[in-house]
């Protein structure tokens, strides 16, 4: 394939139009598959497909480095007005997935065509269901540590807080952990003009997250960032009647991995007696597959910083309570993520992920992919090197 960075940009545009035209949600995403299975035929990369995830491998021998991109979208209804807007009622690329993986197709095109200026190997990884938890990573990781076994990986995420031309990175913690709280409380339901004849779950659901809060606000340094939130309370179909059940739904971030598992060994030790307290009973559903913390290697990093100038320009990106599938990779492989700006340079602000309105701008292309390149080709050199 001759290496013309325009062609190659131009059919990222194509691709990404075509992954927003016709979004599919987690663990459904066949056709988007099949669709990046003709484009490797076509370049005569080889791949393998895990589910509806497909990891293709460019070059041969060590030193081996992986680059990552999501495949999934949500279940939003689009108010974008695209000319290529959804063509599938309440599915929407509303998180920019669609973007990741044409990005992650530019650069396997471009690797491909300049094979004989790198060695080693490059892994592919195109994961399906990152919005659903237990999520694609977990799906993909163990195929992804097969021989030749990648020394880093690397990924990035559009981001609607910085314009185009930007990207953010941070050394450690990053993105925050992202866990599920979901429970249910179990009273005894009566008519609610004689509640002494019963016990009240939505009394004893209220209690519990009062004291949910306080886990937050008097358990942990006030230096060590944590969010949880309640979203969601269903109990209950009349004004007059106390219902047996009520079921609560919500979820909690850290960026410190002790601090994850402190605030559930809370929840789990302290619920149990505050619901007795009411005569009543919690009974938890809260398997624990939720997402780490998302921890960037110091030194890969520093790589990325290296490896934009010329790209784009850097910018030391904050915390974020967002959550990212990514982090499960980095619990088992060095590697790094950043935030790749897509808002319009011309306006202040542009709808945030997840927003039915939300649409990158896709002057960002081009640089995701070309940063994707630089990241991946640096450090092939540079582990070739040592």
């Amino acid at each position: 394939m001759e290496c013309n960075r325009e062609t190659i940009y131009a059919r990222a545009v194509e691709c990404r139009r075509h992954f927003h035209r016709f979004p599919e949600i987690s663990t459904e995403e066949r056709d988007t598959q099949a669709y990046i299975a003709r484009i490797l035929d076509e370049l005569q990369i080889p791949y393998r497909q895990y589910g509806t995830g497909i990891i293709a491998t460019l070059g041969s021998g060590e030193p081996c480095v992986a680059l990552r991109a999501d495949m999934d979208a949500l279940r939003v209804k689009e108010e974008t007005g695209l000319p290529f807007a959804s063509a599938v009622e309440g599915k929407m690329h509303a998180c920019g997935h669609d973007m990741h993986l044409a990005m992650l197709l530019g650069a396997v095109m471009r690797l491909k065509a300049t094979e004989g200026e790198w060695q080693g190997t490059v892994k592919a990884v195109f994961q399906p269901s990152e919005e659903k938890r237990p999520g694609g990573a977990r799906l993909l990781l163990p195929h992804l540590l097969e021989p030749p076994v990648p020394r880093a990986i690397f990924g990035q995420h559009v981001f609607p807080g910085l314009p185009v031309g930007q990207v953010g990175i941070r050394s450690g913690a990053f993105f925050a952990s992202s866990d599920n709280i979901n429970f249910a409380v179990e009273g005894k339901g009566t008519h609610a003009a004689m509640p002494h004849l019963g016990s009240d779950p939505i009394l004893a659901a209220t209690a519990l997250i009062q004291y949910y809060q306080t886990i937050v606000t008097k358990c942990r340094d006030p230096f060590d960032p944590a969010v949880l939130s309640i979203t969601s309370i269903h109990g209950g179909t009349a004004n007059n009647v106390i219902p047996d059940r009520v079921e609560v739904k919500g979820t909690v971030r850290t960026h410190n991995n002790a601090l994850r598992h402190h605030i559930f060994d809370l929840i789990n030790e302290k619920s149990p007696a505050i619901c007795g307290l009411y005569g009543c009973r919690f009974v938890p559903d809260m398997p624990w597959n939720g997402l780490p913390p998302l921890v960037n290697d110091a030194g890969l990093a520093a790589l990325v910083r290296e490896s934009a100038h010329g790209i784009a320009e850097v910018v030391d990106s904050p915390r974020l309570a967002l959550g990212e599938d990514f982090a499960i990779y980095l619990e088992k492989l060095p590697g790094a993520f950043w935030t790749l700006g897509v808002c319009p340079p011309e306006q202040p602000a542009m709808p945030p992920l997840h927003n039915p309105r939300m649409s990158p701008d896709e002057r960002a292309l081009p640089i995701g992919i070309d940063l994707l390149y630089a990241v991946c080709t640096r450090f092939l050199k540079q582990a070739a090197g040592r």
